[in-house]
């Protein structure tokens, strides 16, 4: 395993694959509210998440004639099934890839809406096969082998976007702080490019992360689920100023952000912004 270094990452040709996501452009694959992202570089294959099921997983890779056996490192961005379900299919895939993840990620998560609470956490399924498996842990800035950046946990205050959410502790049930948290930062050519499981730890403190971890050098394309859905005008109009001042050119939203959050952000951030969608391919 490699320390954080410095300079913090080798400047990489980037192509970045989204295999799964709410919504397909393609009728040979399917959507599922979920997100996995194959990302490429000269060095190897990171499959950043997994999606909710490996149904979904395995059907848009073979479409979309992506070989799942090229992977050899696996990035789990948190512990939500929606991004860990399909970790078994993935495994099975590519035997010999490690499992990059914080060590809460197999905590026991639920969300809570209305007086009523839901099981979101990682699948016992998926638990069984992370025990079998290359275990990596992420306990801070990290770069992998394929020259990438893993985060670790993410700084800063509590973000809206945590409401509702909960995990167990030894004293039970307690709202989500997300400390298992982690994204992806690629050094392209063009920029530096932030990919993101959920933001749950909020995209302001993601992003701000994301330029201290790049050392001051410009970030060019955020890409991933920014969790804006069901938040207020304010919230979204701070998710704008992120944005803006991160001095991003590129934004591709999808999952959990919601079509209202990505209509605000084309509105007004001053980026280019995509909404994404399985078979979605983008290279820098």
């Amino acid at each position: 395993m490699t320390t954080f270094p410095s300079p913090p990452c080798p400047c990489l040709g980037l192509r970045v694959t989204v295999l799964v996501e709410n919504t397909s452009r393609r009728p040979d694959t399917v959507g599922e509210h979920g997100f996995a992202a194959y990302v490429e570089t000269e060095r190897g294959v990171v499959l950043f998440d997994t999606g909710a099921t490996g149904e979904a997983l395995a059907t848009n890779a073979r479409a979309l004639g992506v070989d799942l056996a090229r992977v050899t490192a696996i990035v789990l961005s948190h512990g939500h099934y929606d991004h860990t379900g399909g970790l078994g299919t993935a495994l099975a895939a590519a035997p010999k890839a490690k499992v990059y993840f914080h060590w809460r990620c197999t905590a026991e998560r639920w969300a809570q809406r209305f007086g009523f609470r839901k099981a979101i956490g990682m699948p016992p399924q998926s638990r069984l096969a992370l025990d079998a498996a290359r275990r990596e842990p992420v306990a801070g800035p990290l770069l992998v082998p394929e020259g990438l950046l893993l985060s670790g946990p993410v700084p800063g205050p509590t973000s809206p976007a945590q409401a509702g959410f909960l995990t167990a502790t030894d004293a039970g049930p307690r709202a989500d702080d997300f400390a298992d948290e982690t994204f992806l930062l690629a050094r392209a050519p063009s920029g530096w490019v932030v990919l993101t499981g959920c933001c749950h730890r909020g995209l302001a403190n993601t992003l701000a992360y994301a330029r201290v971890l790049a050392g001051g050098e410009p970030l060019g394309a955020a890409i991933g689920g920014f969790h804006l859905k069901r938040l207020s005008r304010r919230d979204l109009d701070d998710a704008v100023e992120a944005i803006r001042k991160a001095g991003l050119r590129e934004v591709l939203a999808g999952h959990c952000t919601g079509a209202k959050a990505i209509r605000h952000l084309a509105a007004r951030c001053g980026a280019r912004v995509e909404m994404l969608e399985v078979g979605l391919e983008r290279a820098w």
